[in-house]
């Protein structure tokens, strides 16, 4: 018999880097994270003359306060008793357009010059997301609903504008599919039937048509399983084209070039063995980009126990600290009002450590019982977040935050599953041919 609930932890499980040739995966997708090169300290101290006047503000005297280098939570009514140095490449980009408004330093500088904006959207791979869409799972092709959420902390640094989610709303029963650095990947689906990937960047109110693949032109109820993640300059797109044959169980790999504009086919498809692959079942495949190598991966035998029982859930996120090159992956698994996270610690030979065994009623949550968990997801690869009927939480999973269990804002679905998409406001752009979104437009 379960206890009430069972915690186990030491200071090796908490999120830290354990290789270099994990990848990250979504939902049994699985691709290789782009490493950049440059470091954090290199991006605070290599600075150009042109850097130190973006990066220099004076504020006028008045009384101390302490200064959050991460401005993740930047109090914008705080001044010092002498010249401080704020880094505008370094905020979210609704504080920076927060700042142009309000300032006559900022309206002065170059915040919309492509050095400037390399330079923030970089930054911010290095900085938690502090927002995420959420959407009802129950109709995945067709749904528009779509709401937006802070952690408490970042209401006045981060955020959409009200008016792209305005556009959401009318566009064409516009899903989020993935969202990275800034831009969001998004499906619509037409009058006709047809379906129309986006590209969009809600800060910067732009957007990019990415060109439908025959397959989904032919197949337009096909699922659509996409990657889809960004560094600082290109961002990586890739498609799984389901097999139109049930019996076939070789899924053919595309990838979007930015230079070509075209959707290309990569050399070797993706082998998920003797069976169909099926992206909510409880096992993995991995396929890696440079070589084209398919395999399965082998999850806890305590995952596998009991995977057939309705109420069994799982997913697949990324694992470790933000601002780490290398990373891991953790599987979490909720069922019968449990969650369980395994870590993976070695990739070639699929060992997985737990992390964590608990009821949800032994999280501290105040809400009558039965309390019913709608969806999840593990953020920034150290916190647990999850929906109840009504509520969106917070648990922490680090060193920093462990265990502590946090409100973050009221829901309105109701009964309906949900999904969530992190998301994290840059000025990044959205490639060349990139237009302004019809925002003015009422109906499409």
């Amino acid at each position: 018999m379960l206890p009430s609930h069972e915690i186990t932890h030491d200071k090796s499980l908490d999120p830290k880097p354990v290789y270099g040739s994990v990848s990250s995966v979504d939902k049994g997708l699985q691709y290789k994270r782009i490493k950049t090169s440059s470091e954090h300290t290199g991006i605070v101290n290599l600075e150009s003359a042109q850097d130190r006047r973006e990066n220099t503000l004076c504020s006028s005297p008045s009384t101390k306060s302490s200064h959050d280098d991460s401005i993740g939570g930047l109090n914008y009514a705080n001044t010092y008793t002498r010249p401080q140095r704020l880094k505008p490449n370094w905020l979210p980009a609704t504080a920076i357009q927060k700042f142009k408004s309000a300032s006559d330093f900022f309206r002065t500088m170059p915040l919309e010059e492509r050095h400037f904006v390399l330079k923030q959207s970089h930054n911010a791979l290095l900085r938690k997301d502090p927002c995420f869409f959420l959407q009802p799972n129950s109709c995945k092709k067709y749904s528009a609903i779509n709401e937006f959420h802070h952690f408490p902390s970042e209401k006045t640094s981060s955020g959409v504008p009200h008016n792209f989610l305005k556009f959401l709303e009318n566009y064409l029963a516009c899903r989020i599919l993935a969202s990275s650095n800034g831009l969001i990947l998004g499906c619509s689906t037409k009058k006709n039937n047809q379906t129309e990937l986006i590209i969009s960047n809600p800060s910067t109110q732009s957007w990019f048509l990415i060109p439908t693949l025959n397959h989904l032109k032919e197949y337009p109820d096909s699922e659509i399983n996409i990657a889809f993640e960004c560094n600082s300059k290109d961002f990586m797109l890739f498609l799984f084209e389901v097999p139109t044959e049930w019996a076939s169980s070789c899924y053919i790999v595309k990838f979007y070039s930015q230079e070509e504009g075209m959707w290309k086919s990569i050399g070797k498809s993706f082998f998920t063995g003797t069976r169909r692959m099926i992206f909510d079942t409880p096992y993995i495949m991995a396929y890696t980009i440079e070589d084209g190598e398919s395999r399965m991966l082998r999850v806890p035998k305590e995952a596998r126990r009991g995977s057939h029982d309705l109420s069994c859930k799982m997913g697949i996120y990324k694992w470790g600290k933000v601002t780490s090159l290398d990373g891991s992956m953790c599987l979490v698994r909720f069922r019968k009002c449990v969650f369980t996270i395994w870590v993976l610690t070695d990739y070639k030979s699929c060992k997985w450590k737990r992390v964590l065994k608990i009821r949800v009623r032994a999280m501290g949550i105040i809400e009558e019982e039965p309390i019913i968990v709608k969806g999840f997801i593990v953020m920034n690869g150290d916190c647990l977040v999850f929906a109840t009927k009504k509520k969106v939480y917070s648990y922490g999973l680090s060193r920093e935050n462990y265990r502590v269990v946090e409100e973050i804002s009221e829901h309105g679905f109701d009964d309906d599953e949900v999904c969530f998409t992190c998301y994290s406001d840059t000025l990044r752009l959205c490639g060349d041919g990139a237009t302004t979104l019809p925002l003015l437009q009422q109906s499409y």
